[in-house]
């Protein structure tokens, strides 16, 4: 039981009034999909659609110190098309193309105006952010080290040791800003004029499906009405050669086909050897669904079930169960009768490792079962734009919300060779499947056994 205060409540009524202090939060009964932009290796949001539809592959050759891997699929982004070299001095690379993706996403989903701000008819205090990163700029201290500790000769060229003490007079005082994961959250709330509610979702690569978890939940509890979710990620545009050396030491991820690396990237297939790492990410605005309907926005989706979790159990390998049970209360019908609603597609983290791929689909298995697992399509849309990592969530969610809106599931291109545990499933191979969908499922699954899952489903009114 607990004490009763009102007797020796503090009167700041005036001070309430004065600041325009807002309501009571207001639990939402559902939330829905209104916007969204991306950036991938295949270009910007219509370009991506585009390539997605044909199976067309973002993986180049991408040499970088002659690492056993020498592939990558980096975005197209000049940041200065955006931003003046003044503002590209306080902000990252990853902040910038956070600005512009929601900008490009709140703009379709009709909450931010010409001026690149939150509208005036939404309340600041109730939309949020919680677009993340899975690595962040941390590339960029590599910068900060040499300008600290070396200085360029002006008659040889050549590096020389300095005194720390007046290289670190060099360094930007916004260098040690852009150091945290938030800055990227923080750039976007402080350029588009959000106050509400925020978030850092840093969960390696399940980071994107994460944020956007993180999001719906904020809007089901009444906390925020907008959140801009998603994820960003860039380790290819500066030193390259510290995330490519990373995962090449980890001797397994990366795929090392330097020869063809359009066709590198081969979820589910037999020959498949390691993903191929990319750059960029996605925006999603989410949004209360009677908010939604009440100024007629276009609903591109609705969201049934956001679940996240984590295994407890390993650095790097999947716990079946655990996995097994966050998909299911996903997709759980909330009467508790063990009903699900029904699954349209699957849009599969599959990373294109041999134990990745095969733990996921165990985990499917253990929560669906076999019999119902072999009739849902299932794509794996990394085959065509390599691995985004912290951005890799957003991106497939963008394709599942594609699919619902414009009727067409991805193909899994370069999958030549089915390996023998996948053989008895739907994996859309070859062309795009077009058709009707209604729900589409989508997962993802980081480092440090960090999980996520997302369904979202076609809006009928």
């Amino acid at each position: 039981m607990t004490k009763n205060w009102k007797h020796s409540a503090v009167d700041l009524s005036v001070n309430l009034k004065e600041l325009n202090t807002y309501s009571r939060d207001v639990p939402s009964d559902a939330v829905a999909i209104t916007g969204y932009a991306e950036l991938t290796s295949l270009g910007n949001t219509r370009e991506t659609e585009e390539g997605e539809l044909i199976g067309k592959s973002g993986a180049l050759k991408y040499e970088v110190n002659n690492f056993r891997s020498n592939i990558a699929a980096p975005t197209k982004f000049n940041a200065k098309e955006y931003f003046s070299e003044k503002e590209l001095g306080r902000m990252s690379g990853i902040g910038a193309m956070g600005i512009v993706l929601s900008r490009e996403a709140g703009k379709m989903a009709g909450v931010i105006g010409t001026d690149g701000k939150l509208l005036g008819n939404f309340d600041a205090r109730r939309a949020g952010c919680t677009v993340s990163t899975g690595i962040g700029a941390c590339t960029k201290m590599v910068d900060v080290y040499l300008k600290i500790h070396w200085k360029v000769n002006e008659k040889t060229g050549k590096l020389e040791p300095t005194d720390p003490r007046v290289g670190s007079s060099l360094v930007s005082p916004f260098a040690g800003l852009q150091l945290f994961p938030e800055e990227l959250g923080g750039d976007i709330e402080a350029e588009l004029g959000l106050q509400g509610w925020g978030m850092n979702s840093s969960e390696a690569c399940a980071t994107g499906l994460s944020s956007i978890v993180d999001a719906y939940h904020l809007i089901k509890t009444g906390k925020n009405s907008i959140v801009f979710a998603g994820g960003i990620e860039d380790t290819l545009s500066e030193h390259p050669e510290l995330s490519i050396g990373v995962f090449s030491a980890m001797r397994g991820p990366l795929s090392a086909r330097n020869d063809t690396p359009e066709k590198a990237s081969r979820p589910f297939d037999k020959d498949r050897d390691g993903f191929v790492l990319a750059s960029g990410g996605g925006v999603v605005v989410l949004e209360r669904l009677d908010s939604a309907i009440a100024r007629k926005a276009t609903i591109y989706a609705v969201i049934l079930g956001a679940e996240k979790g984590s295994d407890g159990y390993s650095s790097t390998n999947l716990n079946n169960n655990r996995v097994a049970q966050l998909i299911l209360k996903t997709v759980e019908l909330p009467t508790d009768e063990g009903l699900i609603y029904p699954i349209d597609a699957i849009f599969a983290h599959a990373t294109a490792t041999k134990s990745g791929d095969a733990a996921e689909i165990k985990a499917l298995r253990t929560a669906l079962g076999t019999e119902y697992l072999k009739k849902i399509p299932i794509t794996a849309i990394k085959s065509m734009h390599g691995h985004l990592a912290g951005g890799a969530g957003a991106v497939n969610t963008i394709s599942a919300v594609r699919a619902i809106e414009k009727g067409f599931i991805p193909p899994i291109i370069n999958l030549d060779n089915v390996d023998e545990p996948f053989k008895d499933l739907n994996l859309i191979r070859g062309s795009a499947l077009k058709g009707d969908f209604s729900t589409a499922l989508v997962l993802a699954y980081g480092f440090h056994g960090k999980d996520a899952a997302l369904l979202i489903a076609k809006y009928i009114e």
